[in-house]
């Protein structure tokens, strides 16, 4: 049986901050809507989910990353074997 004197009303709050997964914003239509479903539920439109290493990535570091990959190839292929 649950006594009162036992927990603190403090133990009862939720914090706003915890537990809370994170939203996008529908591209459709613009609700606010949890990260990880597949169809948006306010206009059903299907979220596509990038898994391009590039996504959210800007140009700067794209060219970077890809000028390192061309360093090291030309490094590679200049050693004697």
């Amino acid at each position: 049986m649950y006594d009162s004197d036992q927990y603190d009303d403090e133990d009862w709050i939720d914090d706003p901050d915890e537990d809370q997964d994170d939203t996008i914003e529908c591209p459709e239509c613009g609700a606010e809507i949890f990260d990880d479903i597949d169809v948006c539920p306010v206009c059903g439109h299907a979220i596509i989910h990038s898994t391009s290493p590039w996504s959210g990535k800007s140009l700067p570091w794209i060219l970077l990353g890809l000028l390192g990959i061309v360093a090291v190839i030309t490094m590679l292929s200049c050693v004697p074997i």
